[in-house]
């Protein structure tokens, strides 16, 4: 959401979507929407910003939000219905790959991952297109497409396996667990460079995960809403994050030297075991 420069209280500017604009500058009003709604801040059609839009459509966020919006489209278009628009009928989101526990048994193990293409309405593409351009960009720009790609498509698997698990009767589509799992991320990246951090940069970073948190902890608790794929998306996220960070802790701290091999492997055998447990407990439709 923001990315910080320099060491000194002066010296610390926030990118806001193109236009580089120094924090004392900002008011006590603007600080908070800068860490929100960076776009908001300043001319939201300066050239820069122009700029800005078109090199965001071109990282893999802003293409995977545009396949989003197409495949919506679509949903739309077979559901033969205006009011699709706003309430997707179940039997298109199953047809075209929500998660379903008792066809994933069957051995349609990729609704594993197309849920996170599917979405319920319009408001529910909105709110996780927008979302994940806000939070899901700037780490883009920081950590390079590959890292975000796998961590953003790794935390919407884990998160259908959870919602497998905790959600068997629930038809589950939506791209929020891997949204969950960048924040997650995040807090682990935040968590190995904070040594390193100045003051200021820590309060901006405090100000800016509480808001993300506060946004994501209320959206968690709309109704119908699976927090089962919220909690596996940030828990996977955390991990992968962990794992990939983990030179950012100390030399000579156990977890910077052995990291990546703990992470990286509990995300891997806890989704093991989740997929063996799924194929022996006959309560979930598996094995029958």
């Amino acid at each position: 959401q923001h990315s910080m420069g320099g060491v000194g209280a002066g010296d610390v500017y926030i990118d806001a979507c193109g236009e580089t604009v120094p924090v004392s500058s900002l008011s006590a009003w603007q600080l908070p929407m800068a860490m929100c709604c960076p776009c908001c801040i300043g001319d939201p059609c300066s050239e820069n910003r122009r700029n800005w839009y078109l090199a965001q459509m071109q990282t893999f966020i802003g293409i995977i939000s545009i396949v989003q919006i197409l495949i919506f489209i679509l949903e739309v278009v077979l559901s033969a219905s205006w009011t699709a628009i706003l309430d997707v009928p179940s039997e298109t989101l199953a047809a075209m790959g929500g998660k379903m526990a008792s066809l994933i048994a069957a051995g349609e193990y990729w609704r594993l991952v197309t849920p996170v293409m599917l979405h319920a309405g319009i408001f529910h593409l909105l709110i996780n297109c927008f979302t994940q351009c806000l939070f899901g960009i700037q780490l883009e720009r920081e950590w390079g497409a590959a890292q975000i790609a796998v961590i953003y498509l790794v935390a919407g698997i884990y998160g259908n396996i959870l919602s497998v698990l905790f959600a068997p009767y629930a038809l589950s589509i939506g791209c929020s667990g891997s949204i969950f799992g960048l924040f997650g991320a995040q807090v682990a990246y935040i968590t190995g460079m904070w040594r390193s951090l100045g003051d200021l940069q820590k309060k901006m970073l405090i100000l800016s995960l509480s808001l993300s948190f506060l946004f994501i902890f209320a959206f968690s608790f709309s109704v119908g809403v699976d927090m089962s794929a919220h909690l596996g998306g940030f828990i996977a996220g955390m991990l992968m994050g962990l794992g990939y960070y983990s030179h950012l802790w100390p030399e000579g701290n156990w977890f910077h030297n052995y990291g990546k091999i703990i992470a990286f492997s509990t995300v891997g055998g806890t989704a093991l075991i989740a997929v063996i447990f799924m194929w022996h407990n006959e309560e979930l439709g598996y094995m029958k």
